[in-house]
């Protein structure tokens, strides 16, 4: 019995075939192999024909990278993102960021090179998102609720916190390649505002940072965001934003050191009360300045603008942006644009509140060759000052923006229309062709793209017979007796002659142009007291009631344009945006056709659309429950 088990476990022996290596050959099928090979000779270099198959010329797959880098950019949008606005300004409205970030790294996963590209495009733009901005985010809500026994509804979890310690291990784990790629890192406010010490943690690994959504408090010189502060100082001296709230005066003095944040374009004050000499000292250290915002600041007045020879020149900006400035004047701005350097940089303007009065802006103007966008917003309690004498009209050979947001204050009586004489003078400078390269114009009057096509004002209900009370003179003008003043045409009131006494301040512009006639395509955006949303009307000198065509009107099918810096809502953005709802509520979704032009109670025509449709990704239809990148 004991031999019986010793045989059992016994290993066995193999035959000397077995033992045989796979890649030798017997002597039998020697003489079939050669025979075989004599009469099927195009086989015999069939593993060179492998490699060579496998190294097919794909086109794909051997595109140079900047090509790839261009198409992978309609991809993933976002990724090439290098404004400094914030992650809530900088979102885009027909597109789920999520989405097609998870495209993009689908899409690196094809080869090598197509990872290398993937990789150094997604960590460019870094933007965390809370949600996904699709239908896949209804599916995707039920997935993270911890439910359990006794709690059948279940919490949701924090995404947006998960995806940021997420990011922060990878970013820690390969700071030498991953760390360095990034240079723009937006999160939403709600984020950054509660998970500072995570946020230290990843921006402690990037070293090429340019810009960072940061916690308000940290620009106010808050105790609590002193160590990130610090943090940000030491690990991130290529930063080109920052922002200085009240408080933060003595960091703000800092900066005169020249050993923090030299390479700062882009510097936001708010509220701050400081030395002006002081502040022109560290004005004049950073030498890459490019904008500059000013709000709330009691210390700006004209003398800022002005030669001291103990004190350095207020610097050449691209951009300035003044609010609630009153002592800046018009004066101020002439002396600042009467250096050759100030008056060929700048090129957005943007005024709000300040002491620049509209009747006064022609001379800013004629300082400013280069200047391509003007903003002036401002509430009045007066009539246009047409007593003092004729005043010049608005001319500029380069600017193409101009918001023009003349409202009356708050004191001022609602029956009193003070601010027809300002677009009045607006109308008159445009007759006048001064501002040839003009292609858009923001106005608060509703009435105003009528006055452009020569119409006159509305007639109130209250008239009798439904027209205007006119004088004797007026009357006998347009009588139908006397076909010597009568106007060409009775049914367009564009070709009648105007009217001026003689110290009208249009009649001036009105000589330089001969007629009241539009000679340049422009796009209107008005809104008044009431509306909701902007809109918009397209003014052509060839599309005129009575030509055969009429212009189109209707909700506005561009964005207000954004600062290029992130300041104002002037000059150009890093995309082109469409206006969901940019009054003090969003359309909605149900009652498609009460806002069509933004103005209550107006009624839509034509067939109901989806004002507030949900974006779809690149991604295409959901197929079944895949999902390996939420």
């Amino acid at each position: 019995m004991r031999f019986a088990a010793m045989k059992f476990f016994r290993r066995s022996k193999k035959s000397s075939q077995q033992l045989q290596p796979p890649n030798s050959k017997s002597t039998q099928d020697g003489p079939e192999r050669a025979k075989y090979r004599l009469y099927n000779q195009h086989q015999n270099d069939y593993s060179k024909n492998t490699v060579e198959r496998s190294r097919a010329f794909v086109p794909w797959l051997e595109l140079p990278l900047p090509i790839l880098e261009r198409i992978f950019s309609f991809v993933c949008p976002h990724c090439y993102d290098e404004s400094y606005e914030t992650c809530e300004q900088s979102a885009q409205d027909d597109a789920c960021m999520l989405c097609n970030l998870r495209d993009l790294s689908h899409a690196g996963q094809v080869c090598k090179p197509w990872r290398t590209t993937a990789v150094k495009l997604m960590y460019h733009s870094i933007r965390i998102d809370s949600v996904h901005y699709c239908e896949r985010e209804i599916d995707l809500a039920e997935k993270r609720k911890r439910r359990s026994r006794f709690d059948r509804n279940g919490l949701p979890e924090d995404t947006a916190s998960a995806r940021l310690q997420l990011l922060c291990r990878s970013l820690r784990e390969d700071p030498t390649r991953l760390g360095a790629l990034v240079q723009y890192f937006k999160t939403p406010y709600m984020l950054r505002e509660s998970s500072t010490s995570t946020l230290a943690r990843t921006i402690a690994v990037l070293p090429s940072l340019r810009y960072v959504d940061l916690p308000e408090g940290l620009f106010s010189d808050d105790p609590a965001y002193h160590t990130l502060r610090l943090e940000v100082q030491a690990r991130c001296p290529k930063l080109r934003k920052m922002t200085y709230t009240g408080g933060s005066e003595r960091s703000l003095e800092a900066l005169a050191r020249g050993n923090i944040w030299p390479n700062l374009e882009v510097l936001e004050l708010t509220g701050i009360n400081m030395d002006p000499g002081t502040l022109r000292h560290v004005l004049a250290v950073l030498r890459r300045l490019r904008a500059l915002k000013l709000t709330d600041s009691r210390v700006m007045d004209n003398v800022m603008f002005k030669y001291n020879e103990t004190l350095p020149a207020f610097p050449a900006l691209e951009e300035v942006v003044l609010i609630d400035t009153p002592r800046v004047t018009s004066d101020g701005l002439v002396t600042y644009l009467s250096r050759d350097e100030a008056r060929r940089e700048l090129k957005v303007l943007s005024l709000s509140n300040t002491g620049v009065l509209p009747s006064t802006l022609h001379d800013v103007l004629a300082h400013a060759p280069n200047l391509v966008a003007l903003s002036i917003t401002e509430q009045v309690d007066s009539a246009f000052p047409s007593h003092s004498g004729p005043i010049p009209p608005l001319t500029s050979w380069s600017l193409q923006t101009l918001r023009f947001e003349i409202t009356a204050s708050a004191t001022t009586p609602p029956w009193a229309s003070i601010t027809g004489g300002y677009y009045g003078y607006l109308a008159a400078s445009l007759f006048a062709g001064g501002l040839p390269r003009l292609s858009a114009i923001y106005v608060r009057d509703q009435n105003f793209p009528d006055t452009l096509l020569g119409l006159p004002p509305p007639v109130p209900g209250f008239a009798e017979g439904g027209q205007r009370p006119s004088s004797s003179s007026s009357a006998g003008m347009f009588s139908p007796g006397i076909s010597g003043l009568s106007p060409s045409s009775t049914d367009n009131f564009s070709n009648a002659p105007p009217r001026f006494s003689s110290n009208n301040p249009f009649a001036a512009a009105l000589k330089l142009s001969g007629t009241l006639s539009l000679n340049q395509t422009l796009e209107v955006f008005t809104k008044g007291e009431d509306d909701l949303d902007w809109g918009s009307i397209r003014m052509d000198p060839f599309d005129r009631p009575g030509n055969g065509s009429r212009s189109h009107r209707g909700s506005s099918a561009n964005g207000r344009p954004l600062s290029s810096y992130g300041l104002a809502d002037v000059g150009s953005g890093w995309h082109g945006r469409s206006p969901v709802g940019t009054g003090s509520f969003l359309a909605v979704p149900g009652e498609a056709g009460l806002y069509s032009h933004g103005h209550r109670g107006s009624a839509a025509g034509g067939a109901k659309e989806d004002l507030w449709p949900r974006p779809g990704s690149s991604y295409g239809a959901k197929k079944g429950d895949r999902d390996l990148w939420r």
